[in-house]
């Protein structure tokens, strides 16, 4: 890992601006669980992979687990930093709660849309300053982020982080809710907003646009839209893993840190952020009841 670049401006660097700020959050920590990849001895058409979760094997085995060697990729669990705000909204309201109690707020209405675009930026800035001074993080020079892209501000903010800690890292997003064109527009009017907030020397380490790698979901569809087969697959995760996804954002993110610790990204260290999620799951049981009922607990 690259030393974090000295700013000119009496030294200070993005660690000291991180630090004098009040926050929401008592600690940016977050849990990471390790998730093994297992070819699936299933027969077609179930999922391609099993997994296992390292970290809760480990725990309560006492030992070490038997898939060495085997693909693998890091979950930050930031689904489990509030018991009813998830994780992603809890980051970005980070910085800006603690400015409107200041201000005398005692009430806050907030969409996705502008909540994201107003504190997502330094809600996950301080999330990857935590992460660089982990160990495990710190001893991997290439480091791959995978997170869902509803608004994209989030993945922005990652990738802001990483480029003014020095970081290489590689931030990719998965689009869910726009076109690649739209999510670029964003990028660009996030960090011009960015370099408007900040001090001047941080403008020379960000450039104008290109902080994000922007995928396409695997089984692209309008926002939303649940795919058969999906529901299936979360339940599966969330038997082996312990980990709750929804097939509308993590499950997407995790497609795609799987893809990556198996395929092109196999030898960088893949980390998926878990943006949470969980409360959409509600919605989701009202809309397909069939896949939450007894009956698909007896089918699984």
């Amino acid at each position: 890992m690259r030393p974090a670049p000295v700013l000119a401006a009496g030294g200070r660097t993005l660690g000291n601006i991180l630090s004098a700020t009040e926050w929401m959050l008592p600690s940016p920590a977050t849990q990471v669980h390790t998730i093994s990849v297992l070819p699936s001895h299933a027969p077609s058409p179930a999922p391609q992979f099993a997994f296992s979760n390292l970290t809760t094997a480990l725990r309560s085995s006492g030992g070490k687990g038997d898939e060495q060697g085997t693909p693998r990729f890091d979950v930050l669990r930031d689904d489990l930093l509030h018991p009813l705000a998830n994780g992603n909204k809890a980051r970005k309201l980070d910085a800006l709660l603690p400015l409107l109690r200041r201000l005398g707020a005692t009430d806050v209405i907030t969409c996705g849309g502008c909540q994201s675009a107003h504190a997502a930026a330094v809600g996950v800035m301080r999330l990857v300053e935590y992460l660089s001074n982990l160990s495990s993080f710190h001893n991997d020079e290439e480091v791959r982020i995978v997170v869902d892209a509803g608004t994209g501000t989030t993945a922005v903010g990652l990738a802001l982080g990483a480029v003014c800690l020095g970081l290489n890292w590689r931030v990719t997003a998965v689009m869910l809710a726009d076109t690649l064109e739209r999510y670029q527009e964003q990028e660009k009017s996030l960090i011009s907003d960015f370099k408007g907030l900040c001090h001047e020397d941080f403008h020379d380490l960000v450039g104008t646009d290109g902080l994000v790698h922007w995928v396409d979901r695997f089984s692209p569809r309008r926002f939303g839209k649940v795919l058969s087969g999906e529901i299936t697959s979360c339940r599966q995760v969330a038997q082996q893993t312990g980990i709750l996804l929804d097939p509308v954002y993590t499950l997407a993110a995790w497609e795609q840190a799987v893809d990556l610790c198996c395929g092109d990204g196999r030898g960088a260290k893949v980390a998926m952020i878990h943006t949470g999620g969980t409360l959409g799951l509600f919605g989701l049981a009202q809309r397909y009841p069939l896949h939450f009922g007894a009956t698909a607990n007896e089918q699984a």
